[in-house]
């Protein structure tokens, strides 16, 4: 059957997935709320995922929540923490984890693998939800694979075409031998197989030998020999307990095995028998009617994961071992980054250039974690011998600290913008801007700060690195902590008495990033607070920040009322242009806290900004583009005077206020974006204000500061 047409440039694309396990269905679940038609080709006749557990790490479950999958409903348990036993019992560690997890902005959990399958598959053919239902064909073992067509035949002689293939057809992959030669690269034995198994967890805890094995609600457990090791873990909202005892592959080798193939118990026993008596008496419950074994299959990293029209992901691109509990991660990864690459409205005409895209996206970051977890199922001995320095934590971060639809919408947005001579200017962050010869377009910015004597407003957050990332100018720029919980301000200032303004005065409002590093060529490294975006109320500050600092200023209308709280007041800011609201920040509850200004200390070393010069005439190219620096703690300039710190500074000028602060019960922060014709220069640019989560105010205050810094310490970085 061929399906119905082949799209066309302005509607839904037609989509054939081969393979309906966890990879397939979310590629077909995440296309279809994208708007696309989309067909899923099974070979087994049920779609049903076997009894085991799965991890649904930060990076995995964040991505899934997006496509409203909720883990936690499928009996999902939180991951608690790890311990660590010697083969004959002593343990070597207990590491709880329920603090360091707070760091990730999504949970980790530990879930029924068959659960999580169906709870996919639902949401992907139900007739509820965003987006046409995917079509599920079960029986339709592909046996032809035409990639330059996006075609394939199923054994019973039925052809399905569309404008895109994707195979998800695990690590014997019929669709990887239509990219890459197959009698080059075949999955291979790596030298391990594992035992498994589930056991429900009242059996554990009812037998004192156990009981203690199982105590720890949440925990990954392991008993680590030399060349095998026995893992267990609850999943099923802890009712059941999962388990793998992986071993030397040549001690239970079946040929032709599969990932169903059942296992011997007596042999699993005899396998394990190096044990103590306790690990010993976990896997003399091992149920004989499900338990299974399967050989660990590895293969070498393949050139390309695309030819022509068909794509591969998962296992089919990159099969994993279950060292690192990141297959199953990276093949929702590869079906999101898809799916965030060909939004609706993606021609046909197109789809070669986005799988290419697709490639450069996700390949390095599916191969760095393959090859950790190779490196994690070597015994210590061997990575001794290799020279490899182990190290789980890194692993953790690197995999954890990332969300692979905030950074493949973001690579599909540069890729696009690449495309076209856009006449690029500050703010940077947020894309091209606006103007006479460029009417429509998105923005990405920088920001500049600023202090003779002032009221500072501040609201400080918690919330989204994954997010806030996508607003760096460059891969230079990156959050130091590998948390995905960062913290952010909006930052309103009401700047008095400027000398070089002849007494007057004006406001500058915006988004402050902090704990963000600039890595310069040579390694170093500044750290700082990152500054995408600064509204201003006057022209003049805008003008001379923009060209002498970098900073990335935009002009509006910003009123704060009342001008000088009091203690118990609300102090309220508007933003708008021309009279058109778009932005409301309000302070309530102020209590005065009688102090000398002193400047808090900042985690930070000092402000972030990126200067970018337009060609004149020649659109889409740059005179100058560079990070700038300005360092918070102020030393000598290079003509060997102060970086622009007044002498009184730190005390009270004759005429100045005397510093206090306002702190507040309670703060709000409200953005409306309206529309292009409402707000015709930076819908844009609120359009993503408004996007930034908060997930904790931290802290919410007005300051009253008798000095205002020049910003004359700002310098080019390299």
């Amino acid at each position: 059957m061929v399906l119905n047409g082949v799209g066309g440039d302005s509607g839904p694309l037609n989509v054939v997935i081969v393979g309906g396990g966890i990879g397939g269905l979310t590629a077909g679940l995440a296309l279809r709320q994208q708007g696309h038609n989309v067909t899923i080709l099974e070979t087994s006749r049920f779609s049903n995922e076997v009894g085991a557990a799965i991890h649904m790490a930060p990076n995995a479950q964040g991505v899934l929540s997006r496509l409203g999958v909720d883990v936690k409903k499928v009996g999902g348990n939180l991951m608690n923490g790890v311990r660590m036993f010697l083969p004959f019992g002593k343990n070597i560690m207990h590491a709880d984890m329920r603090e360091a997890n707070k760091q990730w902005q999504h949970p980790w959990y530990l879930v029924h693998r068959a659960h999580l399958h169906s709870a996919i598959r639902e949401a992907a053919v139900s007739p509820e939800g965003k987006g046409k239902p995917c079509e599920l064909k079960l029986a339709s073992k592909v046996t032809e694979v035409d990639a330059a067509n996006a075609k394939v035949t199923t054994e019973n002689g039925e052809v399905f075409q569309g404008d895109l293939l994707l195979g998800a057809d695990g690590v014997h992959s019929l669709c990887r031998n239509s990219v890459v030669d197959g009698s080059k690269y075949k999955p291979f034995d790596c030298g391990h197989s594992a035992f498994r198994f589930l056991i429900p967890m009242k059996d554990l805890q009812n037998d004192p030998v156990t009981a203690e094995l199982v105590s720890h609600e949440g925990f990954l457990t392991m008993a680590l020999a030399e060349d095998r090791r026995l893992v267990w873990y609850p999943c099923v909202n802890n009712t059941v307990m999962n388990f793998l005892l992986i071993h030397p592959s040549g001690e239970s080798r079946v040929e032709g095995a599969t990932w169903n193939q059942k296992g011997d118990k007596e042999q699993m026993l005899k396998i394990g028998g190096i044990f103590a008596d306790q690990f010993k008496a976990l896997m003399a419950k091992a149920p004989e009617d499900s338990l299974k074994v399967w050989t660990l299959l590895d293969l070498e990293v393949i050139p390309t994961w695309i030819n022509g029209r068909l794509a591969l992901l998962g296992d089919a691109a990159h099969p994993f071992q279950p060292h690192q509990a990141q297959g199953g991660a990276q093949a929702i990864e590869d079906a999101v980054s898809l799916a965030a690459i060909l939004p609706l409205g993606t021609s046909p005409s197109e789809i070669n250039d986005r799988l290419e895209l697709y490639v450069k996206q996700r390949k390095f970051r599916a191969d760095r974690i393959q090859e950790f977890t190779r490196i994690s199922g070597m015994s210590p001995a061997e990575q001794k011998k290799r020279g490899i320095d182990f190290n789980p934590a890194k692993f953790n971060d690197y995999n954890f600290s990332h969300d692979e639809w905030d950074s493949s919408t973001h690579a599909l947005a540069k890729h696009l913008l690449a495309k076209h001579p856009y006449r690029y200017r500050q703010p940077l962050s947020f894309g091209p801007s606006p103007g006479p010869r460029q009417p429509q377009n998105f923005l990405k910015g920088i920001r500049s700060h600023s202090m003779e004597w002032q009221q500072v407003h501040t609201i400080r957050f918690n919330t989204s690195a994954t997010f806030l990332k996508t607003l760096f100018p460059t891969d230079q720029f990156s959050f130091a902590s590998p948390a995905t919980v960062q913290q952010a301000s909006f930052t309103c200032c009401s700047l008095r008495d400027m000398v070089w303004l002849g007494g007057t005065g004006y406001n500058h409002c915006g988004l402050y990033i902090h704990g963000v590093k600039y890595t310069s060529r040579d390694g170093s490294v500044k750290q700082g607070t990152f500054l995408p975006m600064l509204f201003e109320s006057l022209t003049d500050p805008i003008v001379t920040g923009r060209e002498e600092l970098g900073a990335p200023k935009w002009g509006c209308d910003i009123d704060i009322s009342p001008e000088d709280p009091d203690a118990s007041g609300t102090t309220k800011i508007e933003m708008g242009w021309r009279g058109r609201k778009f932005g409301s920040l309000v302070w309530e509850g102020l209590e005065e806290k009688e102090e000398e200004f002193v400047p808090k200390p900042q985690p930070d070393d000092g402000m972030l900004m990126y200067k970018y010069v337009p060609a004149v005439g020649e659109p889409g190219k740059a005179d100058a583009e560079y990070a700038v620096f300005d360092p918070f703690v102020q030393g000598p300039s290079k003509d060997g005077q102060t970086n622009g710190v007044k002498e009184e500074a730190n005390g009270h000028a004759e005429g100045k206020p005397k510093a206090k602060k306002l702190v507040a019960r309670e703060a709000r922060v409200e953005w409306d974006a309206r529309d292009w014709d409402t707000l015709p220069t930076v819908h844009h640019i609120i359009d993503v204000f408004k996007q930034v989560p908060i997930f904790k105010v931290l802290e919410a205050s007005v300051a009253t500061v008798p000095s205002v810094y020049d910003v004359s310490g700002a310098h080019r970085i390299e």
